[in-house]
């Protein structure tokens, strides 16, 4: 069997723009473009560290979403460590050029598009984590995400690796932080990463409570109108107990008095207060903070 040399082959997808795409999504990322030889020769390459970021340094280049790692790593079979250290190496490597302050000002300029690019691999790179951390990195992503010199954009990627990677106990700790406590940044886009990380969730009934009980808590203390109605319709979809709660019919009412969100969109309450005109009993959720942290997530119910 013919080996297939790793910087060849990302130099040839490169050339045929596998990997050049501005955005794709999990079901349009070209690994099944690949050979069965050339799956093979790469699997046992991507059993180095150093070959895998070199792969990686050209496909993360791209933007994929949280189903793509996942999906590459079943592909060619890499080990969590493998692709952990591989990551790490990206991390340093690419934040060492463009560092982790605030946004820069970038025109476009061919060296400004090529900082551009390197960041993009940074905010990837960061994303992949979501995969395969362990202890350590998700300790890594923790540092991240709750240091205020950072640019909120990092942090935010490093709050949805740290999520999908995260126990059911650590999952309400971060979230009472993220969503409720010192560290509320960007609520609507950590209530999105949430929400995927619940998607995600695997035989993990206990996440999946921590995640549910956790967002009712801070749904109650949401005081962004947009905000509020986004989330509590996705979080009914997934919960008929808090669908169907007193708690979340008082949280409506309380929103719909709110005056509208600086966002151009003003929403209606009136469908949900009316679906709840057809149920016969109401159903009761715990919106107390205090309760919530006394939980023990470890153990069963």
């Amino acid at each position: 069997m013919k080996k297939v040399c790793v910087s060849a082959m990302v130099i040839c997808l490169t050339a045929t723009g596998l990997f050049a795409s501005p955005s794709l999504g999990a079901g349009d990322y070209g690994f099944n473009k690949f050979t069965a030889e050339e799956v093979a020769n790469l699997r046992e390459d991507f059993k180095d560290a150093e070959k895998l970021e070199r792969f990686l340094n050209n496909l993360l280049g791209t933007e994929y979403d949280y189903e793509t790692p996942p999906l590459f790593k079943q592909k060619f079979d890499v080990e969590d460590s493998v692709m952990q250290a591989a990551l790490m190496i990206m991390i340093r490597r690419t934040s060492a050029i463009v560092g982790w302050g605030t946004q820069p000002r970038y025109s476009y300029t061919k060296e400004e598009m090529h900082l551009r690019n390197i960041q993009t691999r940074l905010f990837q790179a960061i994303m992949w984590l979501s995969c395969c951390a362990d202890a350590e990195a998700k300790r890594f992503l923790m540092d991240i995400a709750t240091d205020g010199t950072k640019w909120e954009s990092y942090r935010r990627e490093a709050i949805g690796a740290y999520l999908f990677r995260a126990d059911a106990q650590e999952t309400r700790d971060a979230l009472a932080r993220f969503l409720i406590g010192d560290m509320r940044i960007a609520p609507y886009d950590t209530y999105l990463q949430v929400m995927m990380a619940y998607d995600a969730v695997e035989d993990d009934p206990q996440k999946c409570e921590a995640i549910v009980v956790s967002l009712i808590v801070a749904l109650a203390r949401e005081s962004d109108k947009w905000t509020f109605v986004e989330i509590d319709e996705k979080l009914a979809k997934r919960s008929k107990e808090y669908a169907e709660s007193s708690q979340r019919l008082a949280m409506v009412q309380r929103i719909s008095n709110l005056p509208p969100s600086p966002q151009s969109r003003n929403p209606d309450m009136k469908a949900v207060l009316e679906s709840f005109q057809s149920l016969t009993k109401l159903t009761s959720v715990s919106t107390n903070l205090t309760e919530l942290m006394a939980r023990d997530f470890r153990k069963p119910d």
